[in-house]
């Protein structure tokens, strides 16, 4: 079973967002982009969202950029679960 956990990808100034991309697609995690720094992300239960935003940290370099990682809103969940939202891989 899937968690969906929030991923915010904290650019520093003039690099590029597309690492925090990189960073979620060498983890290998089911994502849906609700714009071009913020993610819904699939994650084996229980989702602790201060593990996988060590995860995705370790998959960046910190000069880059950064990850906040915390739970979605109640809405956000319902449209994952109704398949409005479909995640990729």
């Amino acid at each position: 079973m899937l968690c969906v956990l929030k991923a915010r990808y904290v650019a520093i100034p003039d690099t590029d967002v597309e690492h925090g991309q990189g960073a979620i697609e060498r983890n290998e995690l089911p994502h849906f982009p609700l714009d071009p720094v913020v993610w819904l992300i699939g994650v084996p239960a229980p989702g602790d969202a201060s593990e996988w935003q060590r995860r995705l940290n370790a998959a960046v370099d910190p000069s880059l950029g950064s990850f906040e990682v915390e739970h979605p809103a109640a809405e956000e969940v319902r449209r994952v679960e109704s398949g409005e939202i479909r995640f990729q891989q």
